[in-house]
């Protein structure tokens, strides 16, 4: 036990990685750290805090929250403390070259010894995380191979799962090619992910907020599908004569309930309790077009092609978002990754509300200070004064009011507007802009409408490489 093996595998001169050294401190609560690794054979890393170091296992598939699934753990290195902060990317040619992303990370309480347990190949330990949580077992049966097992307890479930985290593209300004990608529209909506056990249907968003109710039309629909159970992946739209989605029809019709909605969906992630998120992409989306062949007129397959550069030259001629780059042979980690990307026909993103300015003509609203965060810092983007109607100015206002503040929320930020009303960053509003300058303010921005499925700290600054979105 030591870090000899890990120091001698890397070159801490080309890669980010910690050197780290043992740790004698002993803590309370010992650490662990699920980390997503798309080396060359993707897999999650479970790494446990012990006598100073991180014990490690690479876990093909990940835990699992189903007692009767046992999970191939295959024993590493061990790693240094600091490795569990530890996210970014392994320059190739080194070893484990590849993204780390954090999966889920807390503490956790050994059960039993765990020195004995290591000598006798099982440990037993109950994790406390955001994602997991819980009793698992690990279980030695040859050299370095283990079983990792879930434990029976208020958390095992012998459905594959009730929640998850949604996969999330990078934004990549070319167009990727080759017979590795399929290519699917961007859809303008809410991401929703659908939840449907023996026709009872839960919907959540993307930060968890449940939208059953608001939803009841896709629910009903979702309630008759041919299966005992199943999760779904995809986005809940309002279509314009054309065909088109559109946020702006999407948000008046959850208000109004006059235009009807569908759910667009493109990825199924379970099915009659079994976990498909570990099968390929092209494989999930043959069993789902088959499960939805006689679904309702409101559930709606979003198809792909194979054809990249024709797909893109669409989007564009019908003014639409983007497209939507996959990996045939990609699993759903439930992460940020280069399997996905999002290539678009024009610039727009969410940013935070910060606050809104009146002039002598526009005694309502003129226009709204924007902002992202960079790192914990709020930082200034620039303001928008178009894409609003006098009715629209007027319900946004009333609904801002909650979070009116006396204090600028922005630590560098100087003005001599008298006109400005400050808020607390509470508000997102989805913005459609021509570029950004070089001080990174808005050019030409466009208020499309607020977004209630986002946390606004989740927002940062969309570039290549980083995308609060889909």
């Amino acid at each position: 036990m030591g870090l000899a093996e890990y120091h001698k595998k890397r070159n801490f001169t080309d890669t980010r990685e910690p050197k780290g050294k043992v740790t004698k401190t002993k803590t309370k609560a010992p650490r662990f750290v699920i980390q997503y690794h798309e080396a060359r054979a993707k897999h999650y890393d479970l790494r446990l805090e012990y006598n100073g170091i991180l014990l490690s296992w690479a876990v093909p598939k990940g835990l699992s929250n189903n007692p009767n699934d046992k999970r191939l753990a295959i024993q590493v290195e061990d790693h240094p403390i600091d490795y569990a902060q530890f996210s970014g990317i392994i320059p190739k040619g080194n070893y484990g070259a590849g993204t780390v992303e954090i999966f889920d990370n807390g503490t956790y309480t050994p059960i039993k010894d765990f020195t004995s347990g290591l000598k006798k190949g099982h440990l037993k330990f109950i994790l406390h995380g955001k994602k997991l949580q819980g009793a698992w077992s690990l279980m030695r049966f040859q050299n370095n191979h283990w079983f990792a097992v879930k434990m029976h307890d208020e958390f095992a479930n012998t459905l594959p799962f009730h929640t998850t985290s949604v996969q999330l593209a990078t934004l990549a300004a070319k167009l990727p090619t080759g017979r590795d990608w399929i290519y699917e529209i961007k859809y303008d909506g809410y991401r929703i992910v659908a939840y449907v056990e023996k026709q009872k249907v839960k919907l959540l968003t993307r930060n968890g907020q449940d939208y059953t109710a608001k939803l009841a039309t896709i629910a009903q629909s979702l309630s008759q599908l041919p299966c005992h159970f199943c999760v779904l992946d995809g986005e809940v739209v309002c279509l314009d004569p054309t065909g088109r989605s559109d946020f702006g029809l999407l948000q008046n019709s959850l208000k109004s309930g006059k235009q009807q909605l569908y759910y667009c969906v493109f990825d199924l992630l379970a099915w009659n309790g079994k976990d498909l998120r570990s099968e390929p992409l092209i494989e999930r989306k043959t069993k789902l077009a088959n499960l939805l062949t006689d679904a309702a007129n409101n559930l709606m397959y979003a198809g792909h092609t194979t054809h990249g550069a024709k797909t893109l030259a669409f989007a564009k001629a019908h003014e639409l978002e983007g497209i939507i780059a996959k990996r045939k042979k990609s699993i759903y980690t439930g992460t940020r990754s280069d399997d996905w990307l999002k290539i678009k026909c024009y610039h727009r993103q969410e940013f935070v509300i910060i606050g809104y300015t009146t002039t002598a003509q526009n005694k309502v609203l003129s226009a709204l200070l924007l902002g992202y965060y960079a790192g914990k810092q709020l930082t200034y983007v620039g303001k928008v004064g178009t894409g609003f109607t006098e009715k629209s100015k007027q319900t946004l206002v009333a609904t801002l009011q909650a979070a009116r503040t006396d204090k600028c929320p922005l630590k560098l930020f100087k003005t001599d507007n008298k006109n400005i009303i400050w808020l607390q960053p509470q508000f997102v509003a989805e913005i459609q802009y021509a570029e950004l300058t070089k001080d990174k303010l808005l050019r030409q921005p466009s208020f499309i409408g607020l977004r209630t499925d986002k946390k606004p700290q989740d927002i940062t600054l969309e570039q290549n490489g980083n995308d609060t979105n889909i």
